[in-house]
This record gives structure tokens, sequence and C-alpha cells, in this order.
């Protein structure tokens, strides 16, 4: 059995070889620019809390009743939703929890409006009277369509309160 094999060859000079690496770069260059200042990210929002020294690093984990059961930390949320958006963040302390957000009555709760990028920091006091192990939730919500939503954004902080015994 005969074989019908054709060879094609293709001369390229050196002229069509760099037009066509200036054609990819060129491409490679005008598609990095729109993907990079043409395309937003997604928004989004932000909850966090701090220690007393404004770190994530010394939270509270014991309270002793009659002595030091109130505690004040820290709460920042920042605003990246590329619009101005409303805000809820409700404190509930718990014993125990494994869904968010927690179905128990809100310990206090804080409203506000933030533009786009800008950041609420609010000094939060709690405090527990009575002892056990108690799990402190800050959860937080949006506002659409005329009611607060929550944005499964949340912040959990574990304290244990003791009696003293003195």
């Amino acid at each position: 059995m005969e074989s019908n094999t054709q060879t094609v060859t293709i001369k390229l000079d050196k002229s069509h070889v760099a037009v066509a690496i200036t054609l990819i770069l060129l491409c490679c260059i005008v598609g990095g620019y729109f993907v990079a200042y043409t395309i937003k990210p997604p928004g989004y929002h932000i909850i966090y809390i701090l220690d007393n020294q404004g770190q994530a690093v010394n939270y509270p984990r014991t309270l002793v009743i009659n002595q030091n059961n109130t505690f004040t930390t820290p709460l920042v949320v920042t605003n990246n939703m590329h619009t101005s958006q409303e805000y809820q963040v409700q404190v509930k302390i718990v014993h125990n929890t494994f869904i968010f957000p927690v179905d128990a009555p809100p310990y206090k709760t804080y409203e506000f409006t933030l533009n786009d990028e800008q950041s609420w920091d609010n000094q939060t006091p709690i405090t527990i009277n009575e002892e056990g192990n108690y799990i402190v939730v800050f959860e937080l919500y949006a506002k659409n369509d005329g009611n607060y939503v929550f944005t499964d954004n949340f912040c959990k902080l574990y304290i244990t309160v003791i009696a003293d015994n003195a």
C-alpha cells in the first residue's frame, strides 16, 4: 500500500516573526489594562474586632463577676460595596452556636450609614453578670430593599465568666 504524504514547508523571515511577537505583546498589554482598570471586583463588607491595643491579639478571655465583668472591644465595619450602604450590627451573647445568624435576641444593636471605602469604629462595652461559658457574636447586616439582610459576615469572641472568690 502506498502512502501519500505531503510535507508543507513555510518559510518565515525575521520581519514576519517580529510583527507576530509585536502583535502578541500589544494584545497582552491592552488586555492587561482592560482587566486591571476597567473591571471592578465585586463589592464586599468587612467586620472585625480588636483588642484594647488596636490589634487582633490580646482579647479578653476570662471575666470575674463583681471585679471585671465588663470589657470594651473596638468594633470596626468597612464598606467596600462601591456605593453608600446602610448597616446594622447585632451583638448577641449566647452559650453555644454553630449556625449564623444566631437565633437569639440582640444584646445591643447599632445602625449607621457608610459611604464607599468608609469605616465605622465603635468602642463596644459588654457586661456579663452570670457564670458560664459564652460566645459574644457580632453579626453584620446590610439594608437591601428596605430590610436588613445578614451579610454572612460575623465575629466571635469566646468568654468564660467566673465567680468572685474573695
